[in-house]
């Protein structure tokens, strides 16, 4: 058993284990070449009274992308797939990935 692979499934319910930083979706986000599910955290970069922001994204059931609100400054309970290309979000929003599942590179 590798030492970094194996997640029981005691740990893996819930828990985030793998993590960063998306730093470009000019071409969209997924983990790996299947699409490793996990889940965004998005923090915006400047102060604002919104609660949620729209993100065109494949959950883990999806056969395709569409909008979905996603909530501002805490873990979503959706289990993503997939971010679509958006070359503005970034502007306006850090956003970070965590995953149930080991994940060697991204």
């Amino acid at each position: 058993m590798p030492k970094n692979g194996y997640i029981s499934e005691f740990v893996n319910g819930g828990r985030i284990v793998s993590h960063g930083k998306i730093e470009s979706l000019a071409n969209g986000f997924k983990i790996g070449e299947d699409g490793v599910p996990f889940t965004i955290y998005v923090r915006p970069k400047n102060a604002t009274s919104a609660i949620d922001v729209i993100i065109s994204l494949k959950c883990y059931q999806d056969d395709e992308a569409s909008n979905v609100p996603v909530p501002l400054n805490d873990w979503s309970p959706l289990l993503v797939r997939e971010i679509a290309p958006n070359n503005t979000l970034l502007n306006y929003y850090d956003i970070y990935w965590g995953s149930g599942s080991y994940v060697e590179s991204v």
